[in-house]
């Protein structure tokens, strides 16, 4: 999800004369909570795959709480750092996310549209992935879930929700914003 805007921003930042050195002037405050968040959600994936029955246990029985908690790390990073405009769209997208997850037993619904032919256990297929669920009549907050689809030709087909997209934005405009500052020039 970050990378396509990552790239993209990127490369128009440098077309627009942007330099990869401001990025290492980069006043982020609470940068290490947000690197926190990404952390647990990630060692919860790779805890879940491994072989200890004890640990896929814990990561079961408490994975609504560990992505409570990455939420509302990423959520207080945002607002640390509220007054940068891309922050206010990482944590418009931030909250759209957490809301529909909490209301749905901590897991993100995804909705596969009938008239496509999209193989719908590639969750159940995943073991890994213990923070999406299939969207169904008993779905709650559906406009809010994964049901963006983007099918190919694009190259990197994928289901998004409104949150994805704010956050997909607030990405872009961290490398327009912080590769076209005059930091580096001060």
């Amino acid at each position: 999800m970050f990378l396509e805007p990552s790239f993209l921003s990127i490369a128009i930042a440098k077309i627009r004369g942007g330099k990869f050195n401001n990025l290492i002037n980069v006043n982020f405050k609470g940068y290490f909570l947000f690197i926190a968040a990404f952390l647990i959600q990630g060692f919860m994936g790779l805890l879940n795959n491994g072989d200890s029955l004890t640990i896929k246990k814990f990561i079961v029985n408490f994975s609504y709480y560990l992505i409570a908690l990455s939420y509302i790390l990423m959520i207080v990073t945002s607002l640390m750092n509220i007054k940068k405009i891309y922050m206010k769209l990482f944590l418009i997208g931030i909250v759209l996310n957490f809301v529909v997850i909490m209301a749905n037993g901590g897991k993100m619904p995804v909705y596969f549209p009938p008239d496509l032919n999209i193989n719908e256990n590639v969750i159940e297929e995943r073991e890994y992935d213990i923070i999406h669920i299939k969207a169904d009549e008993d779905t709650k907050l559906f406009l809010l879930a994964d049901i963006i689809y983007i099918p190919k030709p694009y190259p990197l087909p994928k289901i998004l929700s409104i949150g994805d997209l704010f956050i997909m934005a607030g990405v872009f405009m961290f490398f327009q914003r912080e590769m076209l500052s005059d930091q580096s020039q001060t």
